[in-house]
């Protein structure tokens, strides 16, 4: 092939950068806030009516795996069905008003979590407090024996008119203690849109995360239109910046469906690093029966053309825009940029599923 050829300037480097980025987000104050979501008794399992769109809403970079995008038609599906039986608007809160200024700790004697009525100092009167402890990496539950707390989640309720809006902050350390480390402050918000019949979603998301030693702040928003229709349509755009090394991402993805089985897929996505931008960018095309993914995804180093990931579910080649192969170094680094995507969707989704639930995921 003809035409410029770029190339990165250090395809290890970068490939040490992202899987850096993605390390930020893995702790044992982590695993503990992630087991919360399907914890027996916890209360960030509670599920009201006003979310039930935020669970089909990931406000996150798009998860690069296929099985995502296979289900991009039955995702729009669900976005259009859950807005059938969603009453219009916003309740007036997120955190049901029995479980306000409650602690729960867990109890062995259950296995389950339970209101602790001693639980010193008071959670905040407009949220929920959640005490978090050592997760079992072979069953992914709460270690009994010994339990060891962790940290714990403050869930506070900000909402206000027809916005649903939930902050959630995680800490290390014990409630009332001083030097706790603070590894998650965000805040999630959500409305809907259209009467009698709901015709639209809006979310959104910022704050910033931490393993105690490197910051990764974000912010998302998700927005689905036509959710009265047989072709809604789904905007998703998200910023994420890590302090050291510094990296700036960007991410814009929009799935439109002209039917239940089909749904393409638009990707703009970009690692900046120093003066390199590294950019992804191109359609996926879904069709669910017979299932095919056709993919036809360009990179660029720079706004120079670099590499391009193309083919169907039966197969995909990567190869250089001038039609050499990559070096070992740059398959990598390649794997990597679509790893780090579907590594922060993963670990960010755990962050937005105690908003999920409490707002009726």
């Amino acid at each position: 092939m003809n035409g410029p050829q770029s190339h990165l300037a250090n395809p290890a480097q970068l490939s040490s950068d992202l899987q850096t980025a993605s390390g930020v987000l893995q702790s044992t104050v982590f695993e503990g806030f992630a087991a919360i979501d399907t914890a027996a008794g916890s209360p960030a399992a509670v599920a009201t009516r006003p979310g039930a769109l935020l669970g089909t809403a990931p406000i996150a970079l798009p998860r690069t795996a296929s099985r995502l995008y296979a289900s991009a038609p039955q995702r729009l599906e669900a976005l259009r069905t859950a807005a059938r039986v969603l009453a219009p608007g916003i309740m007036a809160s997120v955190v049901p008003a029995p479980l306000l200024g409650t602690t729960s700790t867990w109890d062995v004697t259950t296995h389950a979590y339970i209101q602790s009525s001693s639980a010193t100092p008071a959670a905040p009167a407009n949220g929920v407090r959640i005490i978090l402890y050592t997760i079992d990496p072979a069953t992914g539950h709460i270690m009994e024996s010994p339990l060891t707390p962790v940290g714990y989640v403050d869930l506070v309720d900000h909402s206000s008119g027809n916005t649903n809006s939930l902050q959630v902050t995680i800490f290390g350390g014990t409630p009332g203690a001083t030097g706790n480390t603070t590894y998650a402050d965000y805040t999630v918000t959500a409305t809907v849109t259209g009467s009698p019949v709901v015709t639209g979603f809006n979310a959104s998301a910022s704050g910033f995360v931490t393993d105690g030693i490197r910051t990764l702040a974000f912010s998302g928003t998700f927005v689905a239109t036509g959710l009265d229709t047989n072709h809604p349509n789904v905007t998703i755009d998200g910023t994420w910046d890590l302090d050291n090394p510094v990296i700036h991402v960007v991410s814009h993805e929009t799935i439109t469906s002209p039917d239940a089985n089909d749904a393409t897929i638009t990707l703009d996505f970009s690692v900046t690093r120093g003066n390199e931008t590294v950019s992804e960018t191109g359609p996926i095309v879904v069709v669910v029966s017979p299932q095919t993914v056709t993919v036809d995804v360009a990179i660029a180093v720079n706004g120079v053309p670099f590499a391009r990931i193309s083919g169907t579910n039966n197969g995909i080649t990567i190869r250089h825009a001038d039609g050499s192969a990559l070096s070992s170094d740059e398959t990598q680094a390649v794997s990597d940029l679509f790893t780090l995507p579907a590594q922060l969707q993963s670990a960010v989704e755990s962050l937005f599923n105690p908003a999920r639930h409490l707002m009726g995921g």
